[in-house]
């Protein structure tokens, strides 16, 4: 089996990879806390972005193992 290595997509720095995923999640999740809110209104919107934020990276990283050749 060969391997095109001209194929494999360039994985990015950390710096970047962790504005890849920031700049999704501020994109995709609601971004405004009102000072009425109940702490638990907050806590579960602060909670639904760094959820949406370990699913991102999650699928980050495994596209780039998946992507990976194995040889």
């Amino acid at each position: 089996m060969s391997y095109n290595f001209k194929t494999i997509k360039v994985i990015p720095a950390a710096a970047e990879l962790i504005n890849i995923i920031l700049s999704k999640t501020q994109r995709k999740t609601p971004t405004v806390v009102h000072p009425g809110y109940a702490i638990s209104r907050i806590r579960s919107f602060y909670m639904r972005k760094i959820k949406f934020c370990q699913e991102t990276l999650n699928e980050k990283l495994l596209n780039i193992l998946e992507n990976f050749p194995k040889i």
